[in-house]
């Protein structure tokens, strides 16, 4: 089980898995994973097209990392013992282990699922934080909940006077564009709507 649990849900939007927390998270969609969500970190495969979800690390002296350990471990000292054994599940949730060297350490994303562990998990493309906060921005970068999945999930604070068809279009700007560092206050987009 992941030490990493938030109190969100999971929408789909465009072909695409969305976390959404903060006080106003029903408001962008009906979830598909409902509150609480597990986070995982993956690690992309050199020869598969697919992700190991670690739990486990047995380093190559025998010492033994669990979760949440082992993210750390793996993040830190991956690279300098790769005949260590990581062990977890692959996204459907079916179990599977690998030496490190057959993870490709810097394609790190983050899954998410029910509680318990079981999978199956989804991959995640941002994390919305729906939040009413006093300042001038509509959309604007905020700090990602799993500070270690940070690399892996582009995280904004979408302002709840943003919802509906204004949101999805902006939802749709984050996702393709894959920005960390768009923001738009009210006024811009005010300006951008004109009169309509």
């Amino acid at each position: 089980m992941s030490p990493y649990t938030v109190n969100g849900i999971v929408i789909a939007h465009n072909g695409h898995f969305i976390l959404v927390y903060g006080s106003e998270l029903q408001a962008l969609g009906a979830p598909v994973i409902g509150a609480p969500v597990e986070l995982r970190p993956g690690y992309r495969l050199w020869e598969a097209p697919t992700y190991l979800l670690p739990q486990t690390v047995i380093d190559d002296i025998g010492q033994e990392f669990v979760a949440p350990d082992v993210y750390d471990w793996i993040e830190e000292r991956g690279d300098l013992y790769p005949r260590s054994e990581a062990y977890g599940c692959l996204p459907d949730g079916k179990p599977a282990g690998y030496v490190i060297k057959a993870l490709d350490l810097t394609q790190l994303r983050a899954f998410a699922g029910a509680p318990g562990g079981q999978g199956p998990y989804l991959s995640l493309s941002l994390a919305i934080e729906a939040e009413a906060v006093p300042d001038d921005f509509a959309v604007t970068p905020v700090a990602c909940p799993v500070p270690l999945l940070a690399r892996a999930l582009p995280t904004y604070r979408l302002a709840p006077g943003t919802f509906g068809a204004i949101g999805a279009a902006i939802l749709n700007q984050l996702l393709n564009s894959r920005r960390r560092d768009f923001q738009l206050t009210f006024d811009e987009l005010d300006d951008m709507l004109g009169d309509a």
